[in-house]
């Protein structure tokens, strides 16, 4: 049985991975025919990606439209989370379920439904409708991050600041925002990641303005070529290189607090 799970975890990682190492190695082929066998190694294509001014361009307008998603779902999914794991009120299982919806509609009808809506509006589509429809469908991923921190955090210790006096407000920015702070850079890094990587929304409100996902999506469809190996290979790169940095941010908050916490056991030993 024990064999039989190992063989079984392998074979999930290589299903997940290997496409990953095939694309670069193929990012790194002279040739420009993505076959076997290779026709030597180059970093050409990694320099044709860094200086096409069409990519670069794109690329920004992934920063201009992921920052400020990751910032608005993080900040919306963190109201959701203690909404719905430190108060009680009537709606509280409607609240939940209209929560929850974006994870069981296809997003293609989500698209078709916002398109639908800006058009009866009469709103241009833009950089600002691509933030706030990423926004709707990754507020539930943030919210899972955010509450999974909160419900951790024993509520005792907000009932003691509350019995001392504290109003709710100087309850929040004092007990629970110090508390959930890693949830936060949590949420945000994954609202990053999740609105750069959106393609289906996207696609439907971009307008003339195009993330680099639609160019990518469009390349892959008329032109496949190394040079587009080696734009997935960076954003793989870069992806992971926010996951470690997110990782690196963590660890200096906790450091921070266990040195905190020790200064304050050897302040009241003395």
């Amino acid at each position: 049985m024990e064999r039989f799970l190992k063989s079984y975890v392998v074979t999930a990682y290589a299903f997940m991975y290997l496409p990953i190492a095939v694309v670069a190695l193929f990012s790194l082929n002279a040739s420009r025919m993505i076959a076997f066998p290779l026709q030597g190694l180059t970093t050409d294509w990694y320099s044709d990606v860094l200086h096409d001014d069409r990519l670069l361009g794109g690329f920004l307008v992934t920063l201009l439209v992921a920052i400020p998603t990751a910032i608005i779902a993080m900040a919306l999914g963190a109201m959701a989370a203690l909404a719905a794991t430190r108060y009680r009120f009537r709606a509280k299982s409607l609240f939940l379920l209209l929560l929850a919806i974006p994870f069981f509609i296809p997003k293609i009808i989500l698209a078709v439904s916002d398109l639908i809506l800006l058009a009866d509006l009469g709103i241009a589509k833009s950089v600002v409708t691509i933030v706030i429809a990423q926004s709707l469908i990754i507020l539930p991923f943030t919210t899972l991050v955010v509450a999974s921190v909160l419900i951790r955090i024993d509520p005792q210790i907000e009932e003691a600041a509350a019995d001392l006096g504290a109003s709710s407000w100087a309850i929040f920015l004092r007990v629970q925002l110090p508390l959930m702070r890693n949830g936060l850079i949590a949420a945000s890094f994954v609202g990053f990641v999740l609105s750069s990587s959106e393609y289906v929304v996207t696609a439907f409100l971009s307008g003339r303005t195009q993330p680099l996902s639609i160019l990518v999506a469009s390349d892959f469809r008329f032109n496949l070529s190394p040079t587009l190996d080696a734009l997935s290979i960076l954003i793989v790169v870069l992806n992971m290189a926010l996951v470690a940095i997110g990782e690196f941010v963590r660890f200096r908050v906790n450091e921070v607090k266990s040195d905190v916490g020790r200064d304050s056991s050897a302040i009241e030993f003395r």
